[in-house]
């Protein structure tokens, strides 16, 4: 319902409501009944009011259904020119499709003939390509199994280089895990890698080198000669079986690997008291503890990170083959230096005597120069002599028949023996 016509209603309503109540009621006074009148006449002023503004929303009604009925025919309108124009549109549509395929059909069936004849023309020079390939490619694959095999081969090769490998592997660690084949197999990693650093045994390094101290008698694993006469004692004896074991059980690897850190750490403190350094000469207050396998300090570091300081703290170098390297190629190169130096000083005393010979030899030729000069001009002398004195009698003689022929004076020697004549060279 519309809200001007509750309104309506309700006025009319309670208009009707006060007049059955004003006839029903007993007359009052006449002031109650004037004020009755007066609420009936405001009522019947609303009432006419309201019919009024009825009216006009009624006619604004009827002009909104005008509007509505007209926008209505407008879209029918609407509607069926949409209508019409979407047949006409499917109509030429379909005109168009049929157009074109009479067109498409003629244009295909006059060039048919003209394609074939282009098209085998063109594809004649890729038929001739695509056999040379087809044939390359087969010499390809007759090639390609050719080379499988050869690699089945090679692969046979590697498995059986392999489980080799892995025997040898096993052997050695069955072998490390005896204290003795453990210490040799140390040393003789420390000796390939002395070897690597190019140094030479006896000259650069000795092994097995026994010294006698207060404390007893030791035999580090390698003594490494430092130049300028020092030495640095290196041992090899480090414990491994902890560590290999642990690679092998994984169940208890990490008891394994402690026990591991516990023997390490226990081997260079007793490396710390048997002081090396106290046994050789001009050493330097350390000892290095080789370890040949990097992986096992590294593990042992893992778990005791702190081990490495504390070692140095005690004088114990803790070197795996990388660093233990870099330190043989470092007194390695002092040998270099050393040896470079011992024969520049060699030079310089071969020149210095072959300075002071040179001198000694000069003296010598300027004496028989000397000589020469002397002997010279008394052979010039003895031939004036001979030429003045006894060849004129000489000639006499043969004028006066005793003797036939005549002597000729010998030539004088013209040329002097030539002095040397660079700088002084002190004898």
């Amino acid at each position: 319902m519309e809200p001007i016509s509750l309104i309506v209603g309700v006025v009319v309503g309670v208009a009707l409501g006060a007049g059955v109540v004003h006839l029903t009621k007993p007359k009052q006074n006449t002031a109650s009944d004037e004020r009755t009148d007066a609420g009936v006449t405001l009522l019947q002023t609303e009432l006419q009011d309201a019919k009024k503004e009825l009216k006009g929303e009624r006619s604004r009604l009827d002009e909104a259904q005008q509007a509505l009925a007209t926008l209505e025919e407008r879209e029918r309108g609407l509607q069926e020119k949409f209508a019409d124009q979407k047949a006409l549109l499917e109509e030429m549509q379909t005109k168009l499709h049929e157009s074109f395929d009479a067109a498409s059909r003629k244009a295909l069936q006059d060039n048919n003939k003209v394609f074939n004849e282009q098209a085998e023309e063109r594809m004649k020079p890729l038929r001739e390509q695509l056999t040379k390939q087809e044939k390359l490619v087969q010499d390809l694959a007759k090639e390609r199994t050719e080379q499988f095999g050869k690699i089945g081969e090679l692969m046979k090769t590697v498995l059986d280089s392999n489980t080799a490998l892995q025997n040898e592997t096993r052997q050695l660690e069955n072998a490390l895990k005896r204290p003795d084949q453990r210490g040799r197999w140390g040393e003789v990693q420390l000796q390939r890698i002395v070897e690597m650093a190019g140094m030479t045994e006896h000259c650069d390094f000795s092994t097995q080198t026994h010294t006698e101290t207060e404390s007893g008698a030791h035999r580090p694993d390698m003594v490494v000669h430092l130049p300028g006469g020092g030495s640095i004692a290196v041992d090899s004896k480090v414990p491994l079986s902890s560590y290999l074991d642990a690679m092998e059980n994984e169940e208890q690897r990490e008891e394994l690997l402690d026990r591991h850190v516990k023997a390490v750490q226990d081997r260079w403190r007793e490396l710390a008291k048997k002081a090396y350094w106290d046994s050789l000469d001009h050493s330097p207050e350390i000892v290095v503890m080789f370890i040949p396998v990097e992986s096992a300090l590294t593990a042992a570091m893992e778990r005791k990170p702190a081990m490495h300081a504390e070692a140095l703290e005690n004088k114990v170098l803790i070197a795996t083959p990388t660093l233990l390297i870099g330190l043989l190629r470092t007194a390695a190169y002092g040998w270099r230096q050393e040896a470079l130096a011992d024969n520049a000083k060699k030079i310089a005393d071969l020149g210095k005597e072959l300075h002071d010979r040179i001198g000694t030899f000069v003296g010598h030729l300027g004496k028989v120069g000397k000589e020469l000069k002397s002997a010279t001009d008394a052979y010039n002398k003895s031939v004036s002599s001979l030429d003045s004195r006894l060849l004129v009698t000489s000639r006499k003689l043969s004028e006066l028949g005793v003797s036939e022929g005549e002597h000729s004076t010998p030539d004088q020697v013209s040329v002097a023996p030539s002095l040397p004549s660079g700088g002084e060279i002190a004898d």
